[in-house]
């Protein structure tokens, strides 16, 4: 069950957890995380010379690590849970390392935890965004990713959108953990282009993954980003245009 949660853990990881991020791991994980084509120059080994995962943004925090770096894991070094696979002594999560500190870390992500939730509700009440109660109950409860609301207000600026969901908040996590993967359908081919375009004229924070899928007639796209999510991306001059944009 263990070497399954790593492997769970790891492919998850290498297919979404950005490639830029340095990921602290232990050997067999390491070793696991390069074999899913993460780059082996963002792989770091945390092992009894290695101290701490200070330097990391993410931690995969097997019983080898927990066993080596004990309550501070996740009281001083890596607080937040975006991933968890299987249980017991087979519990394999994903951590995002706080690099200002626990202490800075929660005040941020309360913070942006409320942009979060006003720039939702205003794109609720926008009415080039039709989106099923699903959709809308997350937007309100501020659970999207600030970089989806930032994209989905633009969209809206200059187009109607049709979103089918949100999704990606990551296995085995709870409501805190924002929603990362906005799917939306295409009304026409001319709209498909621009939207594409769009999309792969932006810069990261804001450069997204697309791909689309047809079924029959209906084209969905999605736009997925990737973890972790960044904080702070929601200030106030954003949330004023997407009130303007909703008026």
């Amino acid at each position: 069950m263990t070497a399954t949660s790593r492997q769970e853990a790891a492919d998850w990881v290498a297919t979404q957890v950005s490639r830029g991020v340095i990921v602290g791991c232990d050997a067999l994980t390491c070793a696991a995380l390069m074999q899913y084509g993460f780059p082996s120059g963002n792989v770091a080994l945390l092992g009894p010379s290695t101290g701490d995962p200070l330097g990391c943004g993410i931690v995969i925090s097997t019983a080898a690590v927990r066993s080596q770096l004990g309550p501070d894991l996740a009281n001083v070094y890596a607080p937040a849970v975006i991933a968890s696979f299987g249980s017991g002594t087979s519990l394999v999560q994903v951590r995002i390392v706080a690099p200002g500190g626990v202490a800075a870390y929660g005040p941020a992500e309360r913070a942006d935890f409320q942009a979060r939730r006003i720039a939702g509700r205003e794109l609720a009440g926008n009415r080039n965004i039709q989106e099923p109660a699903a959709a809308r109950a997350a937007l309100v409860a501020g659970r999207v990713d600030s970089r989806l609301l930032i994209t989905l207000a633009a969209l809206a600026a200059w187009s109607h959108v049709q979103v089918v969901s949100f999704s990606d908040a990551g296995p085995g996590t709870g409501p805190s953990v924002p929603l990362r993967e906005l799917s939306l359908t295409a009304s026409s081919a001319a709209g498909l282009h621009r939207l594409l375009a769009f999309l792969n004229a932006q810069r990261p924070p804001l450069r997204a993954i697309a791909s689309q899928h047809r079924a029959g007639r209906t084209t969905t796209v999605q736009i997925l980003f990737t973890a972790p999510n960044p904080t702070g991306l929601l200030t106030a001059s954003t949330t004023l245009a997407l009130t303007a944009a909703g008026s």
